[in-house]
């Protein structure tokens, strides 16, 4: 089974239909910023066309994001770089930006381009280095092609901070709910051959929202899984684990018996609480309706104590401390 949703994952990647738009550019000042309009588009690299410094992919739908993300480095490599030799991954965290610099003054040997790839540049990136950020993606237009994947949509003093790079485009993509988010698991259901109409309404209905968790679901029906929704388990997502561990909720710790979600636990939890603490302190600009409304409703005892101990845990774990397992530990 394992196997045959391996190549389902290969097949959905290569039949998916990307999506692109028209541009709107919006002055600041030294730069401009794009914003990007989806729409259905046939040869998807022609997005690369002019070449932009700086790609943001944003959630608060990281599925969505990461797929956008995936969909630009196709496209880049099949312009200029079929090996891939030229492509990065770039790990975030506030070294990022020194990765990303160095990298800008220097030319690949490979290609006339880079093309990294990171997330959360703009919210896990040391404010102190916003200005070395800037500097690198204005050296050379054609030289560096940045993509993140944002959790969250920059706040307005960041977008202030990047306002001298040359170009910069978004692509939102926001939680999706109701029939918005039926048509879009219609969608992923068709790429994967599924045809029961009923088990992917069970789904997208028990899922409303969750884009990971609608999938995870789909892959297993895909995978020869439970073909009705009746008899589908659905699993809580790792937001759902986090949300019970920040209200001090029973069944966070469930998450720990699946080698992916615990992978994920620290870096969704830290997103979370600081989401939480920014709505609570009603410092809200950049933060999308969605998530205010849910930490608005979702009362948290204390935030800041669940902030340092995500922290901690995050940095004990990229300190090289702990592995993924330890690092839980402190929680």
């Amino acid at each position: 089974m394992r196997e045959k949703m391996r190549v389902l994952v290969a097949r959905l990647h290569r039949d998916d239909h990307r999506s692109a738009g028209t541009d709107h550019v919006r002055d600041h000042g030294g730069g401009h910023v794009v914003w990007h309009d989806h729409v259905e588009l046939e040869h998807p690299v022609q997005i690369l066309y002019p070449i932009p410094m700086l790609l943001l992919c944003i959630g608060p739908d990281t599925f969505r994001a990461q797929e956008k993300a995936r969909e630009l480095e196709n496209a880049f490599k099949q312009k200029y770089d079929p090996s891939g030799s030229s492509v990065e991954r770039i790990m975030p965290g506030k070294d990022a930006v020194d990765e990303i610099a160095q990298r800008a003054n220097t030319v690949s040997l490979f290609s006339p381009r880079r093309f990294l790839r990171t997330s959360n540049l703009l919210t896990d990136g040391a404010k102190s280095k916003q200005a070395v950020l800037v500097q690198a993606l204005s050296k050379d237009p054609e030289n560096i092609i940045v993509v993140s994947v944002e959790s969250e949509p920059p706040s307005t003093a960041i977008e202030k901070a990047l306002a001298q790079v040359p170009k910069i485009i978004k692509y939102e993509f926001p939680a999706q709910q109701g029939a918005g988010f039926f048509r879009w698991a219609s969608e992923i259901a068709g790429r994967l051959g599924i045809q029961d109409q009923t088990a992917i309404h069970r789904i997208a209905e028990a899922t409303d929202g969750d884009s990971w968790f609608a999938w995870n679901e789909l892959l297993k029906l895909a995978a020869g899984g439970a073909h009705t929704a009746e008899k589908t388990e659905f699993s809580p997502s790792i937001y759902t684990y986090t949300e019970q561990y920040l209200q001090n909720q029973d069944g966070w710790k469930d998450a720990l018996q699946d080698a992916d979600l615990a992978s994920q636990l620290l870096n969704t939890l830290l997103s979370q609480a600081r989401a939480a603490l920014r709505v609570r302190d009603g410092a809200i600009d950049g933060l999308h309706p969605y998530v205010v409304k849910k930490w608005r409703n979702n009362k948290i005892i204390s935030h800041e104590r669940y902030l340092a101990i995500a922290l901690r845990a995050l940095f004990m774990q990229r300190a090289g401390f702990s592995d993924d397992q330890e690092a839980t530990t402190i929680l």
